[in-house]
């Protein structure tokens, strides 16, 4: 642990100087019960898109063209996963100065949101993937700390032990409450999102056992592998007591798709839209606003991407 610290502070010391708030700097965003507001206590509802990542396929151009109010998607958040592959190959200096502060800049002077993805999906309980995450929000938090634009989505992806029984979670739990911890004390104010084990789908959990520590919000990512019938377990029962956010759904109509992801706009598209604007506190972002990272909605995925555009225009005018 000694190394790990001694390591981010290394890092942080080589980092140059970033830029806190630019000038179309959103009110900060806080949790109150099971809801986002703003600090009029008015609710928040984040919506909008997903990129594949912020070092692949243009970022800046589809943050610069998802924003653009003539194209009218209409967001009001924008997800950035963060790879940890090109994480590790470039080095954080690089990587920051590089590819994540010039998307964070981006979505700033576009006015919208945006949630710093840990894009990991791996076992949770492995150790030096607890210490790769450690690093890199030792290293992140406390650069945007000062940003109200900004969110952090802890961990994207834990996938196993990925049991769906409450022993599960509590040691689940016990590991990523560490990961929280981390981003408070560096980003006191910052809302985090927390995932859940299986793909981020166990977020039912929360609800009866949260995490400690103030302004959380629990993720749940949906596609149609699980039928409406499901989601009320899967995460619709917590997000009556507790924040949730769909950090990723959508489906893929093409043939051969993946088993995981195929599905129509009929039967997967059109009812999460009822059910999810039924419940107009759960927020979401689609994936993915690229051209080939799955369901792609600039890509083969255009049925899905008209979709989204489309809701995004209904629920953001």
């Amino acid at each position: 642990m000694k190394t790990l610290l001694l390591t981010a502070l290394l890092c942080l010391t080589a980092l140059p100087a970033m830029a806190q708030i630019l000038p179309k700097s959103l009110p900060r965003l806080s949790v109150e019960g099971n809801k986002i507001v703003d600090p009029d206590g008015k609710m928040v509802t984040l919506r909008g898109v997903s990129l594949c990542s912020v070092e692949m396929h243009d970022p800046l151009k589809n943050i610069k063209n998802v924003t653009d109010p003539v194209i009218g998607w209409n967001p009001n958040v924008i997800r950035l996963p963060v790879l940890r592959k090109m994480w590790d190959m470039v080095g954080p200096k690089k990587y920051i100065s590089g590819w994540l502060d010039p998307a964070v800049k981006m979505c700033n002077e576009k006015g919208v949101y945006c949630i710093i993805d840990w894009h990991e999906i791996d076992e949770w309980n492995k150790p030096e993937l607890g210490k790769a995450t450690e690093n890199f929000w030792t290293i992140v938090a406390p650069i945007y700390a000062n940003n109200p634009n900004i969110l952090y989505e802890v961990f994207n992806e834990p996938t196993h032990p990925s049991a769906n029984t409450i022993e599960n979670w509590k040691s689940y739990r016990a590991t990523a409450q560490k990961w929280v911890d981390i981003i408070r004390k560096r980003a006191p104010k910052t809302i985090v999102i927390v995932g859940s084990p299986h793909w981020s789908q166990h977020t039912k959990f929360a609800a009866s056992e949260p995490f400690a520590g103030k302004n959380l919000v629990y993720s749940s990512h949906v596609y149609p592998i699980y039928k409406d019938s499901m989601w009320w377990w899967m995460f619709g029962e917590a997000s009556k007591t507790v924040p949730v956010m769909l950090t990723e759904w959508g489906w893929s109509s093409v043939p051969n798709a993946w088993w995981g992801i195929a599905g129509t706009k009929a039967e997967f598209g059109e009812k999460l839209k009822a059910y999810v604007n039924e419940r107009p506190h759960i927020g979401w972002t689609a994936w993915s606003y690229d051209k080939m990272c799955g369901p792609a909605m600039l890509g083969v995925d255009k049925d899905m991407g008209a979709f989204v555009k489309t809701w995004l225009k209904e629920s953001n005018p």
